[in-house]
């Protein structure tokens, strides 16, 4: 891999945040899929440190970082399309990574604003509006990965966020803010 290919995949990432680019015009590499996955994980690992402690972080980040592996290799593998789990789990951490670092100032925010017990409206309409654009991304990604209807990828990529929630909510409550005081 080149210094031009490394400089590529962000581009390629955002042409993908915009809808404008499919996963499976960028080559197959399994060293973007690790560095796109390290990504991932250290912005995770930025946002969960926000709220939580460094261990605690690192188990918050590595679990979503593995239910999203898990749930793009399963919807592969049941769809009959496994050769493609780079190519999408490469822009699914990509792409997630630069939506994580855009949405990092809202996390430090929310974390200010839950300290001080009063959350300013703008930041839930800007996690709002984060949450949405992240939901279209998956659903343009999915739905490239199966070659499938747009409404098909969109229910997978409510699913997908729906299971890291509940994974995340029933492995750590105390970390999301719902355990005992």
């Amino acid at each position: 891999m080149n210094a031009q290919s490394l400089v590529s995949w962000p581009s390629s990432w955002w042409e993908q945040l915009l809808l404008k680019r499919a996963p499976q015009q960028d080559a197959y590499s399994p060293v973007a899929l690790v560095g796109s996955l390290l990504a991932y994980l250290l912005i995770d690992l930025a946002q969960a440190r926000s709220g939580s402690t460094w261990p605690g972080a690192w188990t918050l980040a590595l679990t979503d970082t593995a239910v999203t592996v898990v749930f793009a290799w399963t919807v592969l593998r049941l769809a009959d399309k496994g050769p493609r789990l780079v190519q999408t789990l490469t822009a699914l951490a990509g792409t997630g990574a630069i939506l994580g670092l855009l949405g990092l100032p809202l996390v430090w925010q929310v974390a200010r604003a839950q300290a001080a017990a009063a959350a300013p409206p703008s930041l839930s309409i800007g996690w709002l509006l984060l949450v949405i654009w992240s939901v279209a991304v998956q659903a343009h990604i999915f739905r490239h990965a199966l070659s499938t209807r747009f409404g098909y990828g969109l229910l997978l990529a409510a699913l997908h966020g729906l299971i890291a929630i509940s994974v995340l909510s029933w492995l750590y409550p105390n970390a999301l803010g719902q355990g005992a005081e």
